[in-house]
């Protein structure tokens, strides 16, 4: 790993505690149910998902793309109100990504100062855990290994293994494990349940730079990895349904009129 992106994990880290909780913590992931495959935005393992007209309208630019073994084409996501239904289903080895580098910018607090942050939310989803390269700016790849229940991937940032990074493995049903990425930007993952998981990360990079007329002092980078398990102990009943936060925000205003 190079020194470059070993400071800018050890940075990301006093960022991350200042963004953690906020709405734009919020992941996008893909999930498989009844062999249909549906694009998310908000909290898997909160049963937390963002609908239209609210938080699922923030992407002003969001691509998705179908990685084959001959090369990329555009992935056709057809918009609904709680996720975007996508229809076809990867084979063994293929993946679908997604990304939106158009999304609302936000300020992170640092101290007493307020940096503008341009977030990039991305996901990958994977049909096995075939070695896969990285495509994404931040990404999570299968490097390809297992182990009885476990899978290993790999944390890649602008062509670089990042070590030193807290992965969020959630599940559906809420359980949730933290694992650090070792010094090759790797994490083996225990997967016991059958169903659904989300592997996640939060990389908060210092770069200034320009978005179109919009000045920013930080580069965020929330991306996920997901894919379904089919066998394993059979998973926990989902969380109690969460209301999405844009919903939950028009109540409070609502109410506060009265």
């Amino acid at each position: 790993m190079k020194k470059t992106a070993l400071f800018r994990a050890l940075a990301a880290g006093l960022a991350l505690a200042a963004a953690a909780g906020a709405a734009h913590a919020h992941q996008i992931w893909f999930e498989q149910d009844a062999g249909k495959i549906t694009f998310r935005y908000g909290e898997l393992d909160e049963n937390l998902h963002e609908v239209s007209p609210g938080g699922l309208d923030r992407f002003g630019r969001l691509e998705a793309s179908w990685l084959k073994a001959r090369g990329a084409e555009a992935l056709a996501m057809a918009k609904q109100q709680d996720g975007y239904a996508v229809p076809v289903k990867a084979a063994a080895g293929e993946s679908f990504v997604a990304i939106d580098k158009a999304y609302p910018m936000f300020d992170t607090k640092r101290g007493d100062t307020l940096l503008r942050t341009w977030w990039v939310p991305a996901t990958r989803w994977v049909a096995d855990f075939s070695a896969q390269k990285a495509v994404l700016p931040m990404d999570i790849v299968p490097t390809g290994v297992t182990q009885g229940d476990a899978a290993e991937f790999q944390l890649i940032y602008k062509g670089e293994p990042l070590a030193g990074e807290k992965v969020k493995v959630a599940t559906p049903a809420g359980w949730v494990r933290f694992i650090t990425s070792d010094a090759d930007g790797k994490v083996m993952v225990a997967l016991p349940w059958r169903g659904n998981y989300t592997v996640g990360v939060y990389f908060v990079d210092d770069i200034e730079g320009v978005r179109g007329e919009e000045k920013y002092q930080l580069e965020g980078y929330n991306t996920s990895l997901s894919f379904h398990v089919a066998k394993g102990v059979a998973p926990f009943a989902l969380t109690t349904k969460t209301l999405p936060a844009s919903v939950l925000a028009e109540q409070r205003k609502a109410a506060a009129g009265k």
